[in-house]
């Protein structure tokens, strides 16, 4: 287990508010005043140029942000949007959301590249129910090459979608799992041709083989997480699933558990991105609440936000945000979301900066020794 409290500490990335966009004679309207997200928004992802939001003012549309920082929205449900996953090599959104009172989930494929009367064009609708039970819907996940959708609900079932994900006709759709925990957290891996599905519950996870006949499952652990606290490291971490519990972080192959590291902390988002591992989590002088719940919309506490270095064993940037809605990766840059609606930028420094602040941390504390001795 690695203690990350003896880690180094860098600031790798400037911190800046998202301002409205100048007008066309660089002044007017906006010009530093900071740019504000509409209140309400449930859901949100990031891909293909812009920043996606789900249920703002809870009328069911779906909305884009593009960087010029002009939205645009359609109506996606007649009720409201619950998830989204936006694919990032193609122009595909899959969403979640209902078009009707009571537990009445409905999956849509959205290509957005082609247009349906002035709106995405919707491909597939069917119901996000396994069988003929009615349970809500907690996480979605899309394999990029469109032949593989996974949903995970309360109940603790997971639905499996093989083949074209975009058609009806050229797909197949079945229980994958069922258990008696809530799923928390979805996953697909590519290596080479095989393909592995993970599967996090609140109590367990494990992997299911796509590749082979019958799904083979395999049993990593007997402890899960909360919602939002998992996710796949890229291949610099040698495309490891990584589940982040309050005592810490454990990092999994699909045949085995690998590393684990000593992040304490009520973890509420976790995020891959460029080799970093993004946590943010609830400040320890709160009051504690459900893992299972997430964050708590009507909580104002602060969050803390550390990005990790997991290989070179060091912490590139640490900091204190309202209360944290998400962070969105796009535009090259990290995006932090806050309730009061305000977005913050993550710049990574670059290469030479970056260089010359480790030097001046591995020379300082000589040049202290030295004048203390």
């Amino acid at each position: 287990m690695a203690a990350y409290l003896q880690w180094r500490r860098f600031v790798f990335f400037d911190r800046e508010t998202v301002k409205e966009p100048a007008g066309p004679d660089g002044g007017g309207a906006g010009g530093g005043k900071p740019f504000a997200l509409p209140p309400g928004i449930t859901v949100c992802d990031s891909g293909r140029g812009s920043l996606v939001f789900g249920d703002i003012l809870a009328r069911g549309q779906i909305w884009f942000l593009p960087r010029s920082l002009q939205f645009s929205s359609f109506q996606a449900y007649k009720l409201r949007v619950t998830h989204l996953y936006q694919l990032k090599q193609h122009s595909i959104l899959a969403s979640v959301g209902e078009d009707e009172e009571g537990i009445n989930p409905l999956v849509k494929v959205w290509n957005l590249e082609k247009r349906d009367g002035g709106n995405p064009l919707c491909t597939r609708i069917f119901p996000a129910i396994p069988g003929n039970k009615p349970t809500a819907v907690t996480c979605l996940t899309v394999h990029e090459n469109l032949n593989f959708m996974a949903i995970g609900f309360a109940d603790g079932s997971v639905v499996l979608t093989k083949g074209d994900i975009t058609r009806d006709r050229h797909s197949k759709t079945q229980i994958l799992h069922e258990g008696n925990y809530p799923v928390t957290g979805l996953a697909f891996r590519q290596s080479g041709k095989i393909t592995h599905l993970f599967v996090v519950t609140t109590e367990n996870i494990q992997s299911y083989m796509l590749s082979v006949k019958d799904y083979p499952r395999l049993e990593l652990d007997t402890h899960g997480c909360g919602l939002r606290c998992s996710t796949l490291s890229d291949p610099s971490q040698d495309l490891q699933f990584i589940v982040a519990g309050n005592e810490c972080v454990y990092l999994y192959q699909p045949d085995e558990r690998g590393p684990c590291f000593a992040f304490e902390g009520q973890k509420l988002i976790v995020h891959w991105y460029r080799g970093y591992l993004i946590i943010v989590s609830k400040d320890r002088k709160s009051s504690p609440k459900s893992e299972f719940a997430g964050s708590d919309p009507q909580n104002s506490d602060k969050r803390i936000l550390n990005v990790y270095d997991l290989c070179n064993k060091f912490i590139a940037y640490s900091s204190v945000f309202d209360d944290v809605v998400d962070v969105l990766a796009e535009w090259g840059s990290l995006y932090v979301l806050t309730r009061d609606g305000k977005i913050h930028a993550l710049q990574e420094k670059d290469t030479q900066t970056k260089l010359e602040a480790i030097r001046h941390c591995v020379v300082a504390p000589r040049i202290l020794e030295r004048q203390g001795g």
